[in-house]
């Protein structure tokens, strides 16, 4: 057991929590400066388009640029099969509920329609990625392509008044994808999906991650709601290996049907 995981399982129990609340500050702050020592080379990048569009080389781009200054927590087999059907759907808008160190956004918008709308919500300092710091948000910008548009909303995604700001925030107020990826707590992840599921487009999916047990985080309990809206819709899962312990998506294709779809390898 990592030291991480330990001291995950003690906050969970209640032990120590202070003391490891603010050992988990002092790594995000030590993670931006990291990440501030690289920002020159990731603007460059981005702004040089210095990737290529396939989901391969976007993904490879997402993992390595700047020393992980774009990293998604995603399994990088899941990810590029989910951006695979991205760049299918060609979503017009796009709603991110979580958005941490920006590599997931990146490759939503590199993956969506020429003039999609792009809403991002993140809560600065939020668990379970801990949120982005305000200097981060120009470079955010530089992810989307020429006729696209990005909204950066930083806010308490539980909140109905946030809900409002997002609908507003596209033409039509609807979604051709949601992505939940923020707080992992069971009732988090209801919360959100509850909120935010009402608004996707009745050609749109609803995305979830880390729908698989997670084994080195209690306080990761997304597979159980997940079991929950697996059992109520039509459902696929992108799993590399449901042996790895943590990770995986899955995807609401539409909401209401009642029929779970084999999980695809």
């Amino acid at each position: 057991m990592s030291v991480k995981h330990k001291l995950k399982m003690m906050r969970s129990e209640g032990r120590f929590a202070g003391l490891i609340n603010l050992l988990a500050k002092l790594w995000y702050a030590a993670k931006n400066l990291s990440d501030h020592l690289h920002k020159d080379e990731v603007m460059t990048a981005l702004r040089d388009r210095s990737f290529g569009s396939d989901p391969e080389s976007l993904v490879d781009f997402a993992m390595s640029a700047g020393k992980g200054f774009l990293r998604p927590m995603q399994n990088p087999q899941e990810i590029r099969r989910l951006i695979e059907r991205v760049q299918e759907l060609q979503p017009k808008t796009i709603l991110e509920v979580g958005t941490a160190r920006g590599g997931t956004l990146f490759l939503l918008c590199q993956s969506a329609a020429e003039d999609a709308e792009i809403v991002s919500l993140d809560l600065p300092y939020g668990k379970n990625g801990g949120g982005y710091p305000k200097w981060k948000q120009p470079i955010y910008q530089l992810f989307v392509r020429s006729g696209q548009r990005l909204t950066l909303l930083r806010a308490n995604s539980h909140l109905k008044e946030t809900r409002t700001r997002v609908g507003h925030a596209v033409r039509g107020g609807t979604f051709d994808l949601i992505m939940i990826d923020a707080d992992h707590s069971y009732e988090g992840v209801k919360r959100d999906f509850e909120l935010y599921s009402p608004l996707v487009s009745e050609r749109g999916i609803v995305v979830l991650h880390d729908v698989l047990p997670n084994r080195f985080d209690p306080e990761i309990d997304v597979h159980r709601f997940w079991r929950e809206v697996s059992a109520a819709h039509q459902c696929e899962e992108i799993v590399d290996d449901y042996q790895q312990g943590c990770l995986g998506i899955g995807v609401v294709m539409r909401l209401g049907e009642r029929r779970h779809v084999p999980a695809s390898k």
